[in-house]
Order: structure tokens, then C-alpha cells, then sequence
């Protein structure tokens, strides 16, 4: 049959484009100019009507073929709240700056840990994956680094209201997150909120029928870049060049060059590539599983969920494992009283091979600088090695590293309606207790029969912290006509302990005891330790809102710290901020675009955070133990202590400022929804701890004091694009940009320059301090016209790197380079900006997500045995000997300088532009595709919903830097080489709900 109808909105107006679909079917229409529409149907059809920013309808046809239909405005994007400090606010309502994210932006990734999944979803968040070790946390900031002191950089985190490590809880379990970036938002925390609140709510029970739901995901890891080192034969030909150009005799005959590459000998001519070989030995799986049971009645409604994480290392030996538990409750005592209850628990046992150096990161560093031609595992057992480095060796002994960390939150919370109208009042225990047991075996370790390595020695560290919070709050809400006002006020006590203990032994009496006891008594040692501190806030937030146009907030929080001395104890920290709702304005509504934009709201503020991560006892004269005397006659060694730091009683807390100004805006048309968020922000941190420098006639080092600043500027931008183009075809992009102008402020005693940590005034954090290069000698004539360089130019040849003359004494070149007045600013390892792209579609049952994240505007510098060829015996890259400057291609601007042996003393090798490149990239972080399978087929086998789905996490990366050799990874620059690759994964899983 064909109907016919029209749509509407409350005031009557025709609605243009409106979709009208028969439900079960493709077959459907839009309205046209005047809201009518015509669809032929099944004679029991039902059809469902839908525009972008109204409520959806679903109407049955059977027994009627005309229809006038009215649309309700879909109010959920107004009355939208968003997790605050100790509540929620609408959306529309907030002043300060806020960003979100919600469960579906972290569901399904193949990640260890929350902080990975945060990569490239919010405006002021820098996201960094140092390591791709198995359960390697990434490091998150917030709008910059805004200190340079231990006190950090970590912003405060919240799970359920409770302080915790981001990465204490699975993302699986996460609903949304929140994250407080200015002062308005964040002030309510006081002198921990410096670098910003990251609030995260976890899932909570439903009233309703029990819902049980299953995930997993299951993956393969591999490294995201390696370096391409050359086989053996072509090892030991660059090698020979470089002894030539050093005026040495080759190393290696032909006949030896060709056994080599003839690979019949490996034992005495291997080919071995010992990094490629180690970053293989281990299956590189990884597996979670995720069970949910949610649900309950009108009483009582609670939230389980189990989760199960096992990450098999890149190398052997190598593995996270963690078994997790939420569960939250709410009971309904009484119509005006409830109790809600949190639990989230985990163990966590990582474990890899421990050997010279003892971490795997340090196993993998020097695998980097081993040559292709010292052997792996020889034929009769015995291992190939270098010095004492033999990845090989130590994956085969019994030595290992295994720390276990186990990690309880619990809380209950009472919320009571009081009989004065308007008011509520809730108050909230909690306690967090965290135990951690590592064992740290060295086993006596056969490389050969000349060289064996030992003795076995054992290191057990254990320890405990309890953490405990008790907390009132007050609310008030309350509207009178056209006001709005929301008071809540609320005091808080928390107390902190932390124990450990070390002990050591070594001789054991073989690699297979590995308890304390078993060791020698003769070389044992031990050592403990406890501290703690306690605060006691009170804090306060005032709401006004008149006629949903007009935004007032204030926030203060006074906090008593136990970390500062009674006269600095103390610290008040308030913040204001105003928002204005243009488009609520009569006079907007009367313009023809407000049909288009339909939120416009520009807001303000200013306020005064802290941070108090300082240390436990900085203010005290703490005395240095172990500092033993002789005594006597005889003579006797007595133990003893002494104050070893004059330490500050007047140190306080760092202080930072932030001014923000920013818009937000929304627009609609007849398919689609854009929201747009714009920041600006000024962000300036005092009181940065420091080392003073004081006269050595003291005899004692100078504790830290307040003498420090630095800025941050910048500007955030955020796009969210939703497009319905029919009912089986939906669109969504949002991409985000954030731009932070970092700079030293203030130096102690009014310096302008702290070369040795690479701070100067003006300049930003991070910044490498080195010579400018002018390319590479290209001949003697060359050379002999030069400013004298950083060594006798007799010992200079064509293809070392040229220094540049920049200055001297008298402020003009004087024809000399030293490193008094030639080393200037050649970089900056801070990124000036970090942007992402989310984007996410679907096509009826097939949906599709990726996710892309960026730094941008900074370089770095490795070095060692990442970057100079031959470098202490080291391996020799395949772009090293393509980028080379050769007599016979004597090109100033190669890439690499002539090829030689290298140690920290050769002239190429010092701090220059030559060497520091750009690190910016754009990665594709993640990438899904899954497909929800038709209800009325699973509904045959028991279950409510099945999908499966193909997810992929760092797939490819964009960069200019070091060929093999990823921007995002941390890589050491000295001589002891340490790092982890990133690693690409790729999994597939399932989610199932019965």
C-alpha cells in the first residue's frame, strides 16, 4: 500500500529532509520543501521517521495510510553532563575547559594499558609510547610541560573519585573520561592539579534484566621500525674501509670476506643479526578477555566485570600478565537514601631475562651494537659474545628478573536526600592498598670455556603503601524563575604510608636456588625504608546560571599539606569563570542563522593551581646514614650519620596560573551535526624547585628552593563533523589540534642560561645545546682555510664534519671554535604541537573506526651505537654506507662522514646540528573494521548481540627521522644503550552479549 504524510516540528513548521524508512528494509524517502512524503509499504509495516536534532519516532502503518507527524527537538545534547569534580555539570553549562571521551573510543583496542588508548582523542593531551616492553605505560601531559623539577609533570588521575595510576584500571571497564585542563575545571583539587585532573567514571549496574556480555581480542606484535645492519661479508668490507681511511692495514683477507658470505663455517664466520634474532625469540602473542555481568532490580543494581590480560614479550622470556576485577553496586535503602560501592582490584606479574645489563631494554641495547660477525649459539653449545654481552647467552641461562604487583581500591558511598528541600549530602570512604615482591636472579652464565660469568647473585625488593580518604559533601540546587543556583561545599582527609625492604646475597650454590637464604651469608646486605604524609582540605564550588544564558562559576580549595612546614603549610586555590549562551539571546533567535547554529557560547577564566610532589620530607634536615668512622685504639668502624644537605624550611608547593578563553559552537542542517570547541590558554607555573649554587667553603650540597617558572601558551582546536546520509549509512570525523608555545621564565638567582641542563630563559624546555655545522670538509684546501676546529686541523681530514665559527670573546667570530661562545640552540626535543583525527563510519551491519595521531615541531639526537658506524666495536646500518662521504663521492652534505672507527673522542662525534633531526610524524594508530551480525539470526543460537572485528594499532608511521629507527620510541644516547621497540599489532576478537 502507499502512505502519505507529513512532518513537523512543535511550532508546526514543515521539516525538510526528514527520513522515513520502512523499518527491516532499505526501502525509504525524505520529505520534501513542505515536510510531505509518499512511500509505498507492506500492509503491517512499521516506518521509522528521523532528523538530526530530533527525537526519532517509530510508527505502525497497519490500518492506516495518512499520517501527521510531529518531531520533538532532541533536548539530550543540551541536558549532555559531563564528569566535573565531585559531579556533574550539562555540557551546555560549562565554563571551564573540558574534554571527553567516551567507552566506544577506548572499546577494542589491542592495547596493555589505558594510556596507550588515549593516543589522539582529546585537544591538549600529548599521548608518547616510549616503549613497546610488555605492560610499558605512555607517558600523557597536559597542555605542555609546565615544570623541571621532580615534581612532575604527571597530571592528578581519578578512578571513580579515588586518586590512582591511569593504567590501574582495564579501558574495557571505562565509560568516559574527563579531562580538566584549566584552572576553572581543576582548581576544586588544589595543590595537586598543576598538570591537570583526569577524572575516570567506570561502568555501573542498570535497573533492568541481567545483561551478561563477553570481549576479547587476540594479536600479534611486531616492531613498528628496526635498523637495517649489514650481513657479515659486507661487515667486515665497510670495516676494512674504515681501517684504510684511518691509514691502517685492512682487517679482513678476501678469503676471509668470502667464508663469510659463503655461510659453510658459521661458527667461525657466522652472519649473525642478533637484534632482528632476539626481537624473534619470543611469540610476540597477546590476549585479553573482558567478562560483564550488569544489571539488577529497583533496589539493588550492580556492575562485575573480569578481565584477563596476558602480553607475550618480542623476545623470549618476555611477558605481562594481569587478572582485574570491578564491581560496582548501588542499594536503595530508602527513597531518600542509597549506598554505592566500588571495588578495583588487580595482580600484575611481569617477568623478563635478566643478564649484563640486567634489564631486557639494556639486552636490547647492546644486541643493537653487536656486530653480524661475532657468532650467536655455536654448534658445541658454547655462545659467541662481546665483552659480556651475549643476548643469546643470557636468554638460554636461568637468570631472570619477575616483579608482581597486586593493587586493591575500595570505596562506599552514602547519598542521602535531605528533608531540607534542595539539599543532599554524601559522604565517601576509601582505601587503596598496593604490594609489590621483585626478584632480581643473576645466574652464573657459560659463554665458553674461557669465559664464564658470575658469581650468582639474587636482589628481592618487597614493599607495601596504604592509601586512605574520608570525605564529606554538602549540594544545593535550586531555581527560582528564571535562576539557577548549585552550592556545594565539602572538607576532605587523606593519609599516605609506604614501606619497603631490600635484601642481597650472592655465591649461590647453583642457578637453580633462588631464595635469600640459599645465598652466601658473607656478602649480604639490606636496607628499608618508610615514609608518609597526610592532607586535609576544605573545598567549595558556587554555580549560577540566569535563564540559561548568562554562566557564573567559582571554585576555591584550601589545602593543608604535611609535606611543607607549619608556617607554609597551607594554600588557597581559587579559580573564576563566566560563559555567556549567545545563541539563547532573543536577538539571535531572530536572525536567519540560528536555524544553522543553534549553540554559541563563548566563557572565560582565571585561577591558581599547586603541585605538591615535591618529596615527603623536603623541608627538613634529613641526616645521611652510612657514614661510617674509625675509632679508637684498637681501631673500631662505627657507624654513623651526618647532615649531608642543607635543606629549605621555607619551601612551598609549585604554583601554576592559566588563563582561558574559549568558544563553542554548534551547527545543524537537515543530515548533519558539527560541533566546534576553540582554546586559548596561558598557562604559568612558579615556584619551580631548582638547585642553588652556593660556595663549596660550606662544605654541604644546598637542598632545592621556590626559584623557577615556566610558560605555556597555546591554542586548541576540536571538530566534530556527525553525518546521518540515511538510516544505514551513518559518519563521523573529529579531528583535533593543539599548538603550546613552551619557555623558561626564571632561573635561580636570576641566571639566564643553565647549560648543564639545557635550560636557558627565553628558550624552551628540552632544548639541545650544540655546535652548528657548515656540511663536511671536502678537501685539504678546505681544511687549511677553516677556523681552527675542536682539535689540531693536522689531525683533520676531507669528510669530517666542519664546525662553524659563530663567535668569540668580543662577540665577533674570532676564527676559533670552542665551546664557550660556538655552541648555540640547534633544537628542541619538546613538540610545539600534537594533533589526531578520529574518524568512524557505518554501512548497515560493517562499521569502520581509525584513529590518527601526530607531534609536531621538534627534533631529537641518538647517538652511540644507534648512530655512528663502528662506533666501540659496534654495527655498521645500511644507510650509514649509502649516506657515506667517500673520496670518490666527496659530497659536503652527505648524510654520514667518512667512514671510520669511532669513539667518544673523535671530533665528528660532539653535539651538532649534523647530527639532530626531525622527529615529528603522523601515525595511523589504530584502524577497525567489524560487523554486527542480523538479530534475527543469533537470536537462533541464545544471544542479544555478535560482532566480530580486525583491529590494528600503530600500522604505519610517517617521519623523517633515523632510517630504522622510530621518533615515538626512547632511545639512549650514551654508551650504555637502553630501549624497547614500539611494536605494530595486529588482532582480531568478539563481542557477545547474552
Amino acid at each position: 500500500k502507499t502512505i502519505t504524510g507529513k512532518v513537523v516540528d512543535a511550532n508546526g513548521e514543515p521539516i525538510i529532509g526528514a527520513n522515513i524508512i520502512e523499518i527491516g528494509t532499505t526501502n525509504g524517502t525524505v520529505t520534501d520543501i513542505d515536510g510531505n512524503f509518499s512511500l509505498k509499504v507492506a500492509d503491517d509495516a512499521t516506518i521509522r521517521v528521523s532528523y538530526i536534532g530530533y527525537v526519532e519516532q517509530e510508527i505502525k502503518t497497519a490500518g492506516k495510510t495518512s499520517f501527521n507527524i510531529t518531531l520533538v527537538e532532541d533536548t539530550q545534547s543540551l541536558e549532555e553532563v559531563v564528569v566535573v569534580g565531585y559531579g556533574t555539570q550539562k555540557k551546555v553549562n560549562l565554563t571551564g575547559s573540558v574534554a571527553t571521551i567516551e567507552s566506544a573510543d577506548l572499546a577494542n583496542k589491542p592495547v596493555a594499558t589505558t594510556s596507550q588508548a588515549l593516543a589522539g582523542l582529546a585537544t591538549g593531551l600529548s599521548v608518547v609510547q616510549n616503549s613497546g616492553n610488555p605492560g610499558a605505560s605512555a607517558n600523557v601531559k597536559m597542555r605542555g610541560t609546565g615544570t623541571f623539577s621532580s615534581a612532575g609533570n604527571d597530571p592528578l588521575v581519578l578512578i571513580d573519585g579515588m586518586p590512582s595510576n591511569i593504567d590501574d584500571v582495564n579501558p574495557e571497564d571505562i565509560d568516559n573520561i574527563s579531562f580538566l585542563k584549566d584552572a576553572a575545571s581543576a582548581s576544586i583539587y588544589g595543590n595537586r592539579a598543576a598538570n591537570g585532573v583526569i577524572l575516570i567514571q567506570t561502568k555501573k549496574g542498570k535497573s533492568g534484566k541481567f545483561i551478561v556480555t563477553y570481549n576479547n581480542t587476540l594479536g600479534w606484535q611486531k616492531p613498528t621500525e628496526l635498523p637495517d645492519f649489514l650481513p657479515s661479508w659486507e661487515y667486515a668490507t665497510y670495516y676494512n674501509e674504515a681501517m684504510i681511511n684511518m691509514g691502517k692495514a685492512a682487517v679482513f683477507t678476501e678469503e676471509q670476506i668470502k667464508k663469510y658470505k659463503e655461510a659453510s663455517d658459521p661458527d667461525n664466520y657466522p652472519n649473525v643479526n642478533h637484534l632482528k634474532w632476539l626481537l624473534n625469540s619470543g611469540s610476540g602473542f597477546q590476549q585479553r578477555h573482558t567478562l560483564n555481568i550488569k544489571g539488577g532490580g529497583e533496589r539493588i543494581s550492580q556492575n562485575l566485570s573480569l578481565g584477563y590480560l596476558k602480553q607475550e614479550g618480542m623476545t623470549a622470556e618476555t611477558s605481562n600478565e594481569r587478572f582485574s576485577v570491578l564491581l560496582n553496586t548501588n542499594s536503595k535503602l530508602l527513597e531518600t537514601l542509597s549506598i554505592d560501592t566500588h571495588l578495583n582490584a588487580y595482580s600484575n606479574v611481569y617477568q623478563s631475562p635478566n643478564g649484563i645489563p640486567s634489564s631486557i631494554e639494556g639486552i636490547i641495547g647492546y644486541a643493537v651494537r653487536e656486530p653480524s660477525i661475532i657468532p650467536g649459539r655455536k654448534s658445541d653449545g658454547s655462545f659467541g659474545y662481546q665483552d659480556n654481552y651475549s643476548p643469546e647467552a643470557w636468554l638460554a641461562s636461568e637468570s631472570f628478573n619477575k616483579n608482581k604487583n597486586i593493587n586493591i581500591t575500595g570505596a562506599i558511598q552514602l547519598n542521602w536526600e535531605t528533608p531540607l528541600k534542595d539539599l543532599s549530602f554524601s559522604g565517601k570512604a576509601g582505601i587503596t592498598y598496593h604490594t609489590n615482591y621483585n626478584k632480581s636472579f643473576l645466574a652464573e652464565t657459560y659463554f665458553d670455556n674461557s669465559k664464564t660469568v658470575g658469581p650468582t647473585s639474587l636482589s628481592v625488593t618487597s614493599g607495601n603503601n596504604t592509601y586512605q580518604t574520608f570525605e564529606g559533601v554538602l549540594k544545593y540546587d535550586k531555581n527560582i524563575a528564571y535562576h539557577a543556583i548549585n552550592i556545594m561545599a565539602g572538607t576532605s582527609l587523606e593519609t599516605y604510608r609506604d614501606n619497603s625492604l631490600w635484601g642481597y646475597r650472592n655465591n649461590f650454590p647453583n642457578n637453580y636456588l633462588y631464595e635469600l637464604a640459599a645465598g652466601s651469608a658473607s656478602s649480604m646486605s639490606n636496607d628499608g625504608s618508610s615514609n608518609e604524609w597526610a592532607l586535609l582540605s576544605y573545598f567549595g564550588r558556587f554555580n549560577y546560571s540566569w535563564s540559561g544564558r548568562y554562566l557564573l562559576e567559582i571554585n576555591a580549595r584550601y589545602d593543608g599539606s604535611s609535606r611543607f612546614a607549619k608556617n607554609n603549610r597551607w594554600g588557597f586555590f581559587p579559580s573564576f569563570s563566566v560563559g555567556w549562551r549567545i545563541s539563547e539571546e532573543n536577538f539571535w533567535k531572530d536572525l536567519s542563522i540560528s536555524n544553522i547554529i543553534n549553540n554559541f557560547k563563548i566563557r572565560g577564566s582565571w585561577g591558581v593551581l599547586g603541585n605538591q610532589n615535591i618529596g615527603t620530607y623536603p623541608y627538613q634536615q634529613i641526616y645521611s646514614l652510612g657514614q661510617n668512622s674509625v675509632w679508637g685504639n684498637p681501631a673500631t668502624l662505627i657507624s654513623g650519620a651526618r647532615i649531608t644537605t642543607f635543606n629549605n624550611p621555607d619551601i612551598t608547593w609549585e604554583t601554576t596560573r592559566i588563563t582561558d578563553l574559549g568558544i563553542d559552537l554548534s551547527f545543524l542542517n537537515s543530515k548533519s551535526k558539527i560541533n566546534v570547541v576553540i582554546d586559548y590558554f596561558d598557562k604559568y607555573t612558579d615556584n619551580i624547585l631548582s638547585s642553588v649554587q652556593v660556595t663549596r667553603i660550606l662544605g654541604r650540597n644546598v637542598g632545592q628552593s621556590n626559584v623557577g617558572a615556566v610558560s605555556n601558551k597555546g591554542i586548541e582546536f576540536q571538530v566534530e563533523y556527525n553525518a546521518n546520509i540515511s538510516n544505514n549509512i551513518r559518519f563521523k570525523i573529529a579531528p583535533n589540534f593543539t599548538y603550546v608555545k613552551n619557555a623558561v621564565e626564571k632561573l635561580a638567582n636570576g641566571a639566564l642560561t643553565d647549560i648543564n641542563n639545557n635550560r636557558i630563559v627565553g628558550e624552551p624546555l628540552g632544548i639541545i645545546y650544540g655546535y652548528k655545522t657548515n656540511g663536511l670538509f671536502v678537501n685539504q684546501d678546505e681544511i687549511n682555510v677553516a677556523p681552527n676546529q675542536l682539535i689540531e686541523k693536522t689531525a683533520l681530514k676531507p669528510g669530517y664534519i666542519r664546525y662553524e665559527d659563530i663567535n668569540g670573546p668580543k662577540g665577533v667570530p674570532d676564527g676559533i671554535v670552542d665551546a664557550n661562545y660556538d655552541r648555540k640552540v640547534i633544537g628542541c626535543s619538546t613538540p610545539k604541537f600534537y594533533y589526531g583525527l578520529n574518524i568512524s563510519a557505518a554501512l548497515k551491519r560493517f562499521d569502520f573506526s581509525a584513529i590518527l595521531q601526530g607531534l609536531g615541531g621538534y627534533q631529537r639526537l641518538i647517538g652511540s651505537y644507534m648512530a655512528y658506524a663502528f662506533y666501540n666495536g659496534g654495527q655498521i646500518q645500511r644507510w650509514q654506507v649509502n649516506s657515506r662521504w667517500t673520496n670518490e663521492n666527496p659530497n659536503k652534505w652527505a648524510k654520514y662522514p667518512r667512514l671510520e672507527t669511532l669513539n667518544m673522542n673523535n671530533p665528528n662525534l660532539q653535539v651538532s646540528d649534523y647530527w639532530v633531526r626531525d622527529a615529528s610524524f603522523l601515525r595511523i594508530k589504530n584502524v577497525q573494521l567489524g560487523y554486527t551480525f542480523s538479530k534475527n539470526l543469533i537470536e537462533q543460537i541464545g544471544l542479544q548481540n555478535l560482532r566480530i572485528f580486525f583491529s590494528g594499532q600503530n600500522l604505519f608511521n610517517f617521519n623523517s627521522f633515523y632510517q630504522g629507527w622510530d621518533p615515538e620510541n626512547e632511545i639512549s644516547t650514551g654508551d650504555a644503550p637502553s630501549f624497547y621497540p614500539i611494536n605494530s599489532i595486529y588482532s582480531f576478537g568478539i563481542n557477545v552479549e547474552f
